[in-house]
């Protein structure tokens, strides 16, 4: 018989706000077909107004062709928990990493709407870790994975976030977790691997 373990909330932890503020994210195409320009990208980290953090996307160009010299240029600016939707509208949320963006010292919450991707799966998108679990890379998906897929959902269906089932015969070092979406909107079970030991069953 499987044995769900439920664990405690855990306290958010801070990660320290890096020197860096403007980092570089990607690139895009501009102009009209056939003559198109590759434009970089680049976010930046910018003060609080009103107790609230701000982050612009900008790049480095030059005002004329004759132009030696190269200047910033912000092409649109927005507030912390607006961050991942301006991205997306640049269409570059493949390129960067909820867990990228964090190590730029955001801190903000994910809209419905945006898609950000995870680095490691893309059935983790948008999902949300505890700091005792970590995602398995893409390599490490298989058939196994699959044939769990549906009994460990329906085992953890209703459970709280962060239960997590080891299916009953199982000899893999995963095990299967409830994560919540970063907006706080949904939850899905996935497979995970544990950073500590297991705990016993509650």
């Amino acid at each position: 018989m499987e044995n769900v373990i439920q664990f405690p909330r855990k306290k958010k932890l801070l990660l320290q706000m890096p020197k860096q503020r403007v980092f570089y994210i990607g690139y895009r195409y501009i102009g009209p077909m056939f003559c198109q320009d590759i434009q970089q990208l680049y976010l930046k980290r910018k003060g609080r107004r009103n107790g609230i953090r701000h982050w612009s996307i900008m790049t480095y160009c030059k005002y004329d062709e004759s132009d030696s010299k190269t200047y910033s240029f912000e092409l649109e600016e927005c507030e912390e928990n607006d961050v991942l939707d301006m991205i997306n509208r640049y269409e570059i949320q493949d390129e960067i990493s909820i867990e990228d963006l964090k190590k730029m010292g955001w801190d903000g919450r994910a809209s419905s709407n945006a898609s950000l991707k995870n680095i490691y799966h893309k059935c983790y998108d948008g999902l949300e870790f505890p700091d005792f679990a970590q995602p398995l890379f893409g390599r490490e998906f298989g058939t196994k994975i699959m044939a769990q897929a549906k009994k460990a959902e329906n085992l953890l269906k209703g459970r709280k976030v962060h239960s997590y089932i080891r299916l009953e015969h199982s000899t893999e070092n995963w095990v299967w977790m409830n994560l919540k979406s970063f907006d706080g909107e949904f939850v899905k079970a996935r497979p995970v691997r544990l950073k500590n030991s297991p705990q016993k069953s509650v």
